[in-house]
């Protein structure tokens, strides 16, 4: 049997991570089986667990790629000149708009799925997630704060970031024309009450 090249490994490596992004998008984690993925990728069970040990880390992998998108996002707002109310509203409303275009993100929340599988994921894993995104949004609250952002408390910050995040998840149970409203509202007073 011929021998797998780099370029062939790193081929295979990315189109399991499109595949199973693409599956647990339409089907769910949980609907989805190793099977299809190794299906929808035309490889073997044993190249499969070549990569990962468990469809897990496959979607661990896919959910840190999709979250790759957080900091390009970050490392945009953080290039621009703007008075730190402008800056504020700019990360909400771009962070909105990527996030209510991730059909991964959405129906991962939507499913209900991320609490079950989360628990389901190597706890070293975790750890590991949890610090790299404390670092990157440290860096950013830093970042902001320099440029009049008026909460001190960094911990703080990153609990409003995270919990106004998720709200676009919840569009449906808000329904419209409240939703978008109450989004732009909300935009306005957070940003307005942490440059004050």
């Amino acid at each position: 049997m011929a021998r797998i090249t780099p370029e062939q490994r790193k081929q295979i490596h990315e189109k399991l991570l499109v595949k199973g992004k693409d599956l647990f998008t339409q089907y769910g984690f949980f609907k989805t089986s190793i099977d299809d993925i190794i299906q929808a990728c035309g490889i073997a069970k044993g190249t499969f667990y070549s990569y990962y040990s468990s469809k897990e880390e496959l979607f661990y992998s896919v959910l840190r790629k999709e979250e790759e998108v957080k900091n390009l996002v970050i490392s945009r707002i953080m290039c621009e000149s703007l008075p730190p109310k402008e800056l504020l509203i700019r990360f909400f409303e771009t962070s909105f708009k990527t996030i209510e275009e991730n059909p991964f993100l959405l129906s991962l929340y939507q499913r209900g799925e991320y609490e079950r599988i989360v628990q389901r994921l190597p706890k070293e894993l975790l750890d590991q997630h949890a610090k790299e995104d404390l670092d990157g949004s440290l860096e950013f609250v830093k970042f902001l704060q320099e440029q009049g952002v008026t909460e001190n408390d960094p911990e703080v910050l990153i609990g409003l970031f995270r919990s106004t995040l998720l709200l676009p998840l919840h569009r449906q149970e808000i329904g419209e024309p409240a939703f978008s409203k109450m989004l732009k509202k909300m935009i306005e007073c957070l940003s307005e009450g942490l440059t004050k």
